[in-house]
Parts: structure tokens; C-alpha cells; sequence
């Protein structure tokens, strides 16, 4: 048997869609947080020089910094989507994307009149994405990496596509929940928290935050427990999850040279609101699956259904102005992850309703694996 077991040829695992979906997500992202509003759109005069003509390069060293890094994941992304590339096409993969796509930011950046189409930009994004492929082509070569985090997906999460797509639904939440001027598990903003001076709140407004923070714990709590192989990890999950958030956000805010306001992000509406949705999530955790999904799904659009209740009189909707940052490419950075918070719970839903559609009301196969990279 040891002899017929040596012979017999390992299985490989099917590649991994999460690539695939993380670089449309980041691109889609970076096309947003550089067009928005979208207008007004203004012809270019007959003699205006084409932008990437134009000798002007004048930038900071913080702009052009940025501007590599925020193309990174882009190049991280695109790169990884090949299968068994040599590693210098997974680098032009990833420069390509860059390339391709800042090309074509710049371009109609040129014909808005709130943004400056540069030839700098659109160097150092190629940069940026380069850079990025230089990562996934060292992550390919990497067998002990590549085990380490293929392994760790597919022991943790349901396989297949629903578990790539899901796993890069919660990657796209982090993303929104690192601004700093939301509270954690929340949707609406409070800029007096962080101003210093917290004014009384009434009975109303605490209820509704807590309201909203407790549907946005349940929420993700479910959704976690519906993409997670064994519910006993959960838990371990949760805590990274906040722990990651909780990281992002103080990143951004001493990026954007400002103390982090640890204090607003659990406001006590907030805490409250987070202790409701875990001791729920407590109680539904051990129900049957189907009941999982339709409760998930139901406090997610809750959860988005409750922030247009609050009184106009109240600053729950006023982004903070504390951390409104307008410089470079994080000029909507705000609008940006508004968008995403708004949005998110509507595409966790389609995702909930796919699950649903699996045999058994959404028992995924437990066998299916994927390999990234």
C-alpha cells in the first residue's frame, strides 16, 4: 500500500478566485476614490497639452508616497491572479494593471475641473503596482508561505466561490471600518466625540446608535459564523476582526497626522450596542443554518434601515471634520467608505441568498479546497 500511495499523484487543489475578486473590488474602489463626484465634466480647450506632455512634476514627498502605496494592492492583486507565472510576468501583470489603470484615471481626471491629471501620478502608481507584483511573486515562491495561507483559508472557511467572495466582502468592511470618523460596528458618524466636548445625549439618539451598533454585531457575527467551518472558531474570529478594524482605523488617523480618538470609537451607545449584539449572537449561534441566514440578512438591512430615522437635528450624519482630509488621492476618502457601509450589507445579502441556494439550505461541501497563488 506504501508503495502504491508513493505512485499515486498528488491532487492538485483548484485556484482560488479571491484574486480574481479582490483586484475588481480594489479597482473599482481606486476608480471611485479618484472620479468622485463624478462632475461636472468639462470639455479641454484645442490647445490645452496633453497631460502626460505637460513638464510640470512638481509634488510632495508625502503626495508621491502615497500615491505607490495606495497602488500597491492593486499590483498585489492582478498579479496573483496567473497561475504558475514566472515572476517576472507576475510584476508586469501587476505594473500592467497599474499602468493600464492609472493611464486611465489621469486621463478623466483631466477633464474634471476639481483634480490635476500628472504625469508623476501615473509614474509612480505604475511603481506602486509594480511593487505589489514584486510581493505576489515572491508569495509564489514562497511554498511554506503559500501553504501557510492556503492552509489557514481552507481550514478556517467554507471553499469555493462563496468563500473567496465572502472572504473579500469582509476584507471590503475593514476597508470601510478604518476610517476613523465612524465608531466600531457602526454606520453613522458623531464629530462631537472627537471634538472634545461631548455634548448630552437624549434617550432617543443612545437608543438608536446602540440600536444600529448591536444589528452591525449580529450581523457580522452570523455572517462569520455562515462562512466559517467549525462555529468553535468564531469566536477568535471576532476579536481579530475588531482587532484589525481598531488597528486600521488609529493607522489612518496618525497618517492623518491626528491623535487617534480611541474613545469615540466605543462611545457608550456604542459599547452597549456591541454587548446586545454578541450576547444575540450568543443565543442564535447554535440554531439551525437557515435560521442563521435569515436572521444575518435581517440585521444587516436593519442595520443600514435605522441611521435614516435620527432626527436631522442630531450630528449623528455629519461626517467629522476632524478627519475629512482633503489632500490627494484621500480626498473622498470619507465618501468612499460611506459608499461601502451603505452598500455592503445589500451585496452580504446577495451573498446570503447564494449560500441559501446551496443543497440543504446552504451546506457547502466541507471538502472543497482552493489554492491561492
Amino acid at each position: 500500500p506504501d508503495a502504491h500511495a508513493a505512485m499515486t499523484p498528488i491532487q492538485r487543489l483548484p485556484h482560488s478566485h479571491l484574486p480574481h475578486i479582490l483586484a475588481a473590488l480594489y479597482a473599482a474602489a481606486i476608480v471611485f476614490a479618484s472620479l468622485q463626484p463624478f462632475g461636472p465634466w468639462l470639455a479641454l480647450p484645442a490647445s490645452a497639452r496633453f497631460w502626460a506632455l505637460s513638464p510640470d512634476l512638481r509634488s510632495t514627498r508625502f503626495d508621491w508616497l502615497l500615491n505607490v502605496v495606495a497602488y500597491v494592492p492593486l499590483g498585489l492583486f492582478a498579479a496573483l491572479v496567473p497561475r504558475r507565472a514566472h515572476p517576472v510576468r507576475r510584476i508586469a501583470t501587476g505594473a500592467a494593471a497599474g499602468f493600464v489603470l492609472s493611464f486611465a484615471m489621469e486621463t478623466a481626471q483631466a477633464h474634471l475641473p476639481t483634480r490635476d491629471a500628472s504625469l508623476l501620478d501615473w509614474i509612480t502608481n505604475t511603481l506602486g503596482a509594480a511593487g505589489g507584483g514584486a510581493l505576489a511573486a515572491r508569495f509564489a515562491r514562497s511554498p511554506r508561505l503559500k501553504r501557510a495561507i492556503t492552509g489557514a483559508r481552507n481550514r478556517w472557511f467554507i471553499g469555493g466561490k462563496l468563500g473567496d467572495a465572502a472572504l473579500a466582502l469582509i476584507a471590503l468592511w475593514l476597508v470601510a471600518q478604518a476610517n476613523p470618523a465612524i465608531g466600531l460596528f457602526a454606520i453613522s458618524w458623531d464629530p462631537s466625540a472627537v471634538a472634545g466636548a461631548t455634548p448630552p445625549r437624549d434617550v432617543a439618539a443612545f437608543l438608536v446608535d446602540a440600536f444600529e451598533s448591536a444589528l452591525q454585531t449580529l450581523g457580522m457575527g452570523l455572517f462569520l459564523a455562515l462562512m466559517m467551518r467549525e462555529r468553535r472558531h468564531l469566536g477568535a474570529a471576532i476579536v481579530a476582526l475588531i482587532v484589525i478594524a481598531t488597528l486600521s482605523k488609529g493607522a489612518i488617523a496618525m497618517a492623518m497626522l491626528r491623535p487617534p480618538p480611541w474613545q469615540s470609537w466605543l462611545r457608550p451607545e456604542i459599547s452597549f450596542g456591541i454587548a446586545v449584539g454578541a450576547l444575540s449572537l450568543l443565543a442564535f449561534i447554535e440554531l439551525a443554518r437557515p435560521v442563521l441566514i435569515v436572521a444575518c440578512t435581517v440585521a444587516l438591512l436593519l442595520s443600514v434601515a435605522v441611521p435614516p430615522v435620527v432626527s436631522d437635528t442630531q450630528s449623528v450624519h455629519v461626517t467629522l471634520t476632524l478627519f475629512n482630509w482633503r489632500y490627494g488621492q484621500l480626498l473622498n476618502f470619507n465618501g468612499l467608505t460611506h459608499t461601502v457601509l451603505l452598500a455592503w450589507p445589500l451585496a452580504a445579502t446577495a451573498w446570503l441568498f447564494a449560500l441559501a441556494g446551496q443543497p440543504g439550505w446552504g451546506a457547502v461541501d466541507a471538502g472543497a479546497r482552493a489554492r491561492i497563488g
